[in-house]
């Protein structure tokens, strides 16, 4: 039984191809980032031991909390998560409101960006990772014209392909 006053690590594909491990607090992932990493290297012998028991326990996340990580996702324009990252923050989310501390393991920016959205521990890994949140605006690199929120399509001035930066 897991102790709900303990953190809990949330294992993105990084943290498992990497061999992220904690023998002093407990570990999660979903079935989605298993699916990540079943091919490639050492990759199949970790999702055979993780499903065996030795690694994470694989939970699914509800569909309220899923929904909340989409909309966030819209709100700060982050378009290029998959659907594995998007049930991992979904699983971290919903750990949170249970009561729990859940910290992230990603090595994915993306990931952490949403995550400091909604107040979650990361620890990154590989490399230094953000430190602070990011929201993305659209911008044309043809007629310079800047919008809102990144939702990416093509510039109402001139018609190219729009890009992002961060609004800070």
């Amino acid at each position: 039984m897991i102790d709900s006053k303990k953190k809990i690590y949330v294992l993105d594909a990084s943290a498992i191809i990497f061999g992220f491990s904690s023998l002093e607090e407990s570990q999660i992932t979903c079935r989605e980032v298993l699916n990540e990493v079943k091919y490639g290297g050492a990759a199949p012998y970790r999702a055979t031991v993780i499903r065996e028991g030795a690694g994470p326990r694989v939970i699914d996340p509800s569909e309220e909390y899923i929904e909340m990580v989409k909309k966030k996702m819209d709100e700060i324009g982050e378009q290029d998560l998959s659907e594995a990252d998007v049930k991992l923050l979904a699983l971290a989310i919903e750990f949170k409101e249970k009561g729990w501390r859940p910290v992230i393991v990603s090595a994915d920016y993306s990931i952490q960006n949403i995550a400091l959205a909604f107040d979650i521990d990361v620890e990154k890994i590989i490399h230094r990772g953000i430190s602070k949140k990011i929201r993305w605006i659209s911008y044309c690199p043809s007629c310079r014209w800047v919008g809102g929120v990144f939702r990416g399509g093509t510039c109402p001035r001139c018609g190219n392909r729009l890009k992002r930066r961060s609004s800070a």
